[in-house]
């Protein structure tokens, strides 16, 4: 009975682990997110080129819905990372 207590409890406890790490993943990624979609937007500042600005404007949008679509996901896991937190606060005031 014990060693089916414990292999019960071992088996819980590395599903939590894999819950954590895929949690630090989806942070990972939002973070990941935001910096691509951060350099979308510098780059649409500084082109000039008229079909370059198409491009830059096909990217952002692009950057955009990917960390709009990020955050979703973490505020579905209830994600308690603070910089997570701060992202949804500007992404709401976007």
């Amino acid at each position: 009975m014990k060693s089916y207590l414990l292999a019960f409890l071992g088996g819980k406890r590395i599903e939590e682990e894999e819950k954590s790490e895929e949690k630090q993943e989806l942070i990972n990624s939002v973070h990941a997110a935001k910096k691509e979609w951060q350099a979308a937007q510098t780059y649409f500042e500084n082109v000039s080129e008229p079909d370059l600005v198409d491009y830059a404007i096909y990217k952002m949008e692009t950057a955009r819905r990917k960390y709009m679509y990020l955050l979703k996901l973490a505020r579905k896991e209830e994600l308690e990372d603070h910089r997570v937190l701060m992202g949804k606060k500007h992404a709401a005031e976007s």
